[in-house]
């Protein structure tokens, strides 16, 4: 790999990537295998959840990307988000393999669940009603404008609800899904 060890190096964990090339590269790699926009807010998330970038060199990186047109700019009122161009494909098929596979493995388990988690903002939601005697977590399943599922759980704190609700925000096909199958099994 070029440029070894050229970038900021603190919070990256064993493995992380070390060079800013490497950052480029590791870009590219996840624009090209989700096959989705993503945006900045995604990509530190991403990286930073893995520690397998440091947080100062993401923003730079994108940066590059747009400017050597290996990613598109899409720019909208609450984010800047990157589409992989045809160059952009072409640098991730070249040149994947100067990142180490674990690395790979880690980003994409990460930016495919921040991914998802992006695509379901507005139609997933949560929200707590506190009670006398504890909490009221109604959990919310949207298609367009229409409600495809409204769910209603006690918790007996608001820890518990707002657990309740994350965790239902992390996975929320789980729970659509379940409860399909158990009625119609």
């Amino acid at each position: 790999m070029t440029n070894e060890f050229d970038a900021m190096t603190q919070g990256v964990s064993v493995g992380g990537v070390r060079s800013r090339y490497g950052v480029r590269v590791l870009l590219c790699y996840i624009l090209k295998n989700v096959d989705s926009m993503v945006s900045r807010t995604a990509f530190s998330e991403i990286l930073q959840s893995t520690e397998l970038v440091n947080f100062f060199e993401i923003n730079p990186a994108l940066d590059a990307l747009y400017e050597n047109g290996l990613a598109e700019l899409i720019e909208k009122e609450d984010d800047d988000y990157f589409r992989i161009t045809p160059d952009g494909i072409s640098v991730a098929d070249k040149l994947q393999t100067d990142i180490p596979l674990s690395a790979r493995e880690q980003a994409l388990s990460a930016a495919f669940s921040v991914v998802a988690r992006e695509r379901l903002k507005g139609t997933v939601d949560y929200n707590i009603d506190k009670t006398e005697n504890g909490c009221y977590v109604t959990l919310t399943v949207k298609d367009g404008g229409e409600i495809m599922m409204q769910t209603k759980l006690f918790a007996a704190d608001y820890l518990q609800a707002e657990l309740v609700g994350e965790n239902f925000m992390k996975n929320p096909d789980k729970l659509y899904s379940g409860i399909i199958d158990s009625l119609t099994l």
